[in-house]
């Protein structure tokens, strides 16, 4: 004990984030797990949808080869040291709770071999010392192309840049854009007298106002009363507020940051009435920063932000408190770069996504002109059906509308009661088990996290069958209802006993829940013209630069990688074996099945085929040199393409942007895109805030 004092003082001068880390760390170093002759993959894919069926297709093949071949070729298989693999479906996307609370307990017989993350889950492993390396030669016979193979550069506490990710799947970020809107918008300002345009850069400009035109009495109709009530009642003044912005109308305004921001609040000024509807949309606001912070600082790491430092080794090696210190060049940096969006978000011109919210919800009900998120989410930024569409809302008490997901409850019939489950929930009728239940609840089912917590959900669905199930929180003071973080509002129905607060209710989620009655939930039908279809939807790439003085533009890069673990030396062996044959490999034939739809590759690594399947961008030079596949990309997966390729072939002109992968970089992530929406909720009720109040907010939720 008195050690452990000891300890405590020594570090009582230091910030009071990094001592959760420290703790961590302090604790046994690497040990081995229990050999049991099995490779366990740790995924939150979804067991349905293309990744979770491809993983499991590909790890069945690889079983089959395993097995197959003569007599002899089967026992040089397992001379070799190949073992069995098995997919283990985690229930909540990249969380990496179950691996820091396994690491944190020295798991010796659950813990997985490989868990498909992000690079910032090795940091948590490095903490252990739990990291499998490749060898430098190993690593470099998967083939990856240029633009990815640094990935374990800037991985916390990787101070000796092993191999200890490999990259397995790539995506990047996109503008959506609503044609529609934004045509709408772009003519209007066009034709303020006195705006200035670059009549020679007018392309996508000219594109999407012809697009408007064509639609006029149709979509264009629609969209003209849909934002009739948002529109400025003194229209002159707003024009001459929008000319003293000295904005030019060309089409670096999808090129530059400082441009499409200045765009948003123009559009903004001739509707800004309705604070429900912004212009852009950005999902991850901490990206976009991002891409700014490498493109301003020409990829030199030592001048951006967060910024790697020998003597900050408990952060992993990456100093995390100079940002926040006032008057640091890093906190200028930092600073300057966010004021650029703050200037969008004051104005209510700006929304910022996370905490489970996206523009595109915004996008495809006209609500917005631009959204900016993930190639990954491509399918969500249009309506693919022209049917009417059904959406559930609540009725905020200024009249707005929150739409919203609900999941029924069901109770458990006597003749499908099962060990454990206590009810079902959602259209799927997902399973929620009790929290005394022992054995190992996988997919989309749920299990409670206490008695306690249990015994309310059980008790207020008893009284109230009428109840739903649904991600939020619930003020029971001030009764502000919240669906995504950050943002709340008041109901305008009576509430009384007809919202439960519950909170965290189930393992390994991160999410609050609440009980709210049907009756509070409202519905109503789109049409197709109420809606953005395909057709009025477009895809361009991001601003790759702050502003068109940045010399080097800045790709940002993110998806899942192969995160290698430790455990024994015979299946270390194993788990580098299976990463050579996903990458060596060459597949006859390999077919994918969901839903009764097949669809087969032939002569095709492993890992291309899972990401051909999976709407992913593979990391292999096989697949870059694929001219069959790129034609077939979708036109988000296009965009990210061209990216990655421009750092390939153009390193000069274009650099990659990733995320420092540090045991605090979701924090830093979670901070600025929570202090954004603290601003945004402000904006929506119409009160005063400043860039400085949004760098305090962010510095004092990463502390």
């Amino acid at each position: 004990m008195k050690k452990i004092n000891k300890v405590l003082l020594s570090i009582s001068g230091l910030s009071a984030f990094s001592l959760p880390l420290l703790a961590i760390s302090c604790g046994s170093p690497r040990w081995d797990q229990n050999y049991d002759g099995i490779l366990k993959i740790a995924t939150g894919f979804s067991e349905t949808n293309e990744q979770g069926i491809a993983l499991k297709t590909i790890v069945d093949e690889y079983n089959k080869w395993r097995e197959s071949g003569t007599e002899e070729e089967k026992a040089q298989k397992q001379q070799e040291g190949h073992l069995k693999v098995e997919v283990n479906f985690l229930p909540n996307g990249y969380n990496t709770g179950p691996l820091t609370t396994k690491i944190g307990s020295k798991e010796q017989n659950t813990l997985w071999n490989i868990i498909i993350n992000y690079p910032t889950a090795a940091s948590i492993l490095a903490q252990r010392k739990m990291n499998l390396a490749l060898s430098n030669d190993e690593y470099e016979k998967l083939d990856i192309v240029d633009a990815f193979k640094n990935v374990n550069d800037d991985i916390g506490g990787n101070t000796s840049k092993e191999k200890w990710v490999v990259p397995m799947s790539r995506s990047s970020e996109m503008q959506s854009i609503n044609k529609v809107v934004l045509g709408k918008f772009l003519k209007e300002l066009s034709e303020i007298d006195g705006i200035k345009k670059d009549e020679q850069n007018m392309k996508k400009v000219k594109e999407y106002i012809d697009y408007y035109k064509s639609v006029a009495e149709t979509d264009g109709k629609y969209v003209d009363e849909h934002w009739s009530s948002s529109k400025a009642t003194n229209l002159e003044e707003a024009k001459e507020a929008i000319k003293k912005l000295d904005l030019t109308i060309s089409d670096n305004i999808f090129k530059e940051y400082e441009s499409l921001i200045k765009f948003a609040i123009a559009a903004k000024r001739l509707y800004p009435l309705d604070l429900a509807k912004p212009i852009l949309g950005i999902d991850s606001l901490a990206s976009v920063i991002n891409v700014m912070n490498v493109a301003v600082t020409k990829g030199d790491k030592s001048k951006q932000y967060i910024n790697p430092s020998p003597s900050h080794k408990i952060n992993g090696g990456f100093d995390y408190e100079s940002f926040i210190e006032e008057g640091t060049e890093q906190n200028k940096l930092f600073k300057s770069l966010l004021n650029v969006i703050f200037e969008g978000i004051k104005t209510g011109a700006v929304w910022i996504g996370g905490g489970g919210a996206y523009g595109s919800n915004l996008l495809t009900k006209h609500n917005m002109a631009i959204s900016i998120g993930s190639t990954a989410g491509y399918s969500h930024t249009f309506i693919k059906s022209t049917e009417n569409k059904t959406y559930n809302y609540l009725l905020t008490s200024d009249d707005k509308k929150e739409y919203l997901s609900t999941n029924d409850l069901v109770n458990i019939l006597e003749k499908e009661k099962e060990d454990g489950v206590v009810l079902k929930f959602g259209q799927y009728k997902n399973k929620i088990y009790s929290s005394s239940y022992s054995k190992e609840v996988t997919g989309y089912n749920k299990k409670l996290s206490s008695k306690e917590l249990e015994d309310k959900l059980l008790t207020n669905f008893k009284l109230n069958p009428n109840f739903k199930l649904v991600k939020g929180t619930f003020d029971e003071q001030e009764k502000n209802v919240s669906l995504t973080k950050d943002i709340s509002f008041k109901l305008k129905d009576d509430i009384d006993n007809k919202i439960v607060n519950l909170g965290k209710i189930f393992e390994n989620d991160d999410a609050n829940y609440i009980l709210i009655d049907k009756d509070l939930v409202k519905t109503e039908q789109l049409t197709s013209s109420q809606l953005l279809n395909e057709i009025d939807a477009d895809w361009i790439s991001t601003p790759l630069v702050k502003n068109l003085n940045n010399d080097k533009k800045s790709v940002f890069i993110q998806g899942p990688s192969l995160v290698l673990i430790h455990a024994n030396e015979k299946e270390d062996k194993a788990t580098k074996l299976f990463v050579k044959w996903l990458f060596d490999h060459k597949l006859s034939s390999i077919t994918f099945i969901k839903n009764k739809n097949s669809k087969n590759f032939s002569n095709i690594k492993p890992i291309d085929a899972f990401n051909e399947y999976g709407n992913y961008i593979s990391p292999t030079k096989s697949y870059f040199n694929n001219k069959e596949a790129i034609k077939k990309l979708n036109k988000a997966n296009k965009i990210a393409f061209d990216n990655f390729k421009s750092i390939i072939d153009k390193p000069n002109e274009f650099q990659p942007a990733e995320d420092v992968s540090s045991s605090l970089s979701d924090k830093l992530r979670d901070a600025i895109g929570s202090g954004a929406r603290k601003i945004l909720n402000k904006v929506s009720r119409q009160q005063a805030t400043t860039i400085d109040e949004l760098v305090k907010i962010i510095i004092e939720s990463f502390k």
